[in-house]
C-alpha cells in the first residue's frame, strides 16, 4: 500500500472513531437540573362534579376520589430523548400556570454535559419554541403552545374542574372531547381513557407542525403513571406526529412540586387563578 492509501485509511479510521465517540456521548443520560427547595402550599381541594362525561368522571374517581387537590402553579423536572434526525438526550425543567402560561427550559447534552439550550414557552397568548438563539414564533406556534397547556393538564387536573372557559363533549365510553380557549377563539382535543384502569392513555389534537407547517394529528401518550405526594400523575410520556414513524420524543418526569412561587419565571400577567376559579372551586 502506498503512502497516500495509508493516509486515506488513517483519516477514515479517525472519522469512524470520532463518529463512534459522538454516538457514545449521546447515550449518556444527563443528570437532572438541581432539585428545587421551594415551599409548597396546600390550597385545599375541589369537588368532582357529577355532570362530567362518564370516562372523565371515572378517571377522577379512580385517580383522586371525590375531591382533587387545587393547583395554581407547578414545577417539574426530568430527562428526555428527542429525535432531531438522531436521538439526543436532554434534561428539562418545566413551569406551569394552569390554563394560562408555561415555560420549559431544556438542555441537550453530550456525555452528560449541556451543549445546546432550548426553550418552549407560552405567555400572554404567544408561543415560542426551539434553540434559544433561533426561536420559532408566530400564530401557528401560538396554537401548538396553547395545546400543550391542556395536553399536560393531567399534571394539574383541578384545572379541568375549575376552569369556567372549558366544556366537555361526550364521545363514547373511553373518550371525551375537551373544548378550551385559544385567545378569543376555541380549540379542542380528545382525551382517551383505558377501558380497564380508567386512567388517561393519551391526548390527541390537530396541531400546526412548526411555524410554517400545516395542521396534522399530534398525540401525547402516557406510557407510565406514578404517585407523587398522593397525586396520581404521568411518569413517562411519548409525543408523536402522525406523519412520522413513531414517537419523536420521550419524557420522563422525575419530580414535581405544586403551588410554589414561580413568579420569577412566569409572572402573573393574566387574571389570578383565584379570580378565575373562585365560582366553582370549593375548599
Amino acid at each position: 500500500m502506498n503512502k497516500v492509501g495509508k493516509i486515506i485509511i488513517g483519516i477514515a479510521g479517525g472519522l469512524v472513531a470520532l463518529a463512534g465517540l459522538g454516538w457514545a456521548g449521546l447515550q449518556v443520560t444527563p443528570q437532572n437540573f438541581p432539585f428545587p427547595t421551594d415551599e409548597a402550599q396546600d390550597l385545599g381541594t375541589v369537588t368532582v362534579p357529577a355532570n362530567l362525561p362518564a370516562p372523565v368522571r371515572r378517571y377522577f374517581q379512580v385517580a383522586f376520589g371525590d375531591r382533587v387537590p387545587r393547583i395554581e402553579s407547578m414545577m417539574a423536572w426530568g430527562r428526555a430523548r428527542a429525535n432531531f434526525g438522531i436521538w439526543m438526550p436532554l434534561r428539562f425543567r418545566l413551569y406551569h400556570r394552569p390554563g394560562q402560561a408555561f415555560e420549559r427550559n431544556m438542555e441537550v447534552t453530550w456525555f452528560g454535559l449541556p451543549v445546546l439550550k432550548a426553550l418552549d414557552r407560552y405567555l400572554d397568548g404567544k408561543g415560542m419554541t426551539g434553540p434559544v438563539n433561533h426561536l420559532d414564533t408566530g400564530p401557528r406556534v401560538d396554537q401548538g403552545a396553547n395545546l400543550i397547556l391542556w395536553a399536560e393538564a393531567t399534571f394539574y387536573p383541578s384545572l379541568l374542574l375549575t376552569e369556567p372557559r372549558i366544556r366537555w363533549e361526550a364521545i363514547d365510553a373511553t373518550s371525551a372531547r375537551l373544548i378550551f380557549p385559544f385567545g378569543d377563539e376555541q380549540d379542542k382535543m380528545v382525551f382517551h381513557f383505558d377501558a380497564q384502569t380508567g386512567l388517561v392513555t393519551r391526548t390527541s389534537a390537530l396541531r400546526y407542525q412548526g411555524q410554517n407547517g400545516e395542521k396534522i394529528p399530534w398525540f401525547a401518550e402516557i406510557l407510565e403513571w406514578q404517585t407523587v405526594n398522593g397525586m396520581k400523575i404521568p411518569k413517562r410520556v411519548a409525543v408523536t406526529w402522525e406523519n412520522q414513524e413513531g414517537p419523536w420524543s420521550y419524557w420522563d418526569f422525575d419530580g414535581v412540586l405544586w403551588n410554589v412561587d414561580i413568579s420569577k419565571t412566569l409572572p402573573m400577567t393574566l387574571a389570578p387563578a383565584d379570580a378565575v376559579n373562585a365560582p366553582l372551586a370549593q375548599r
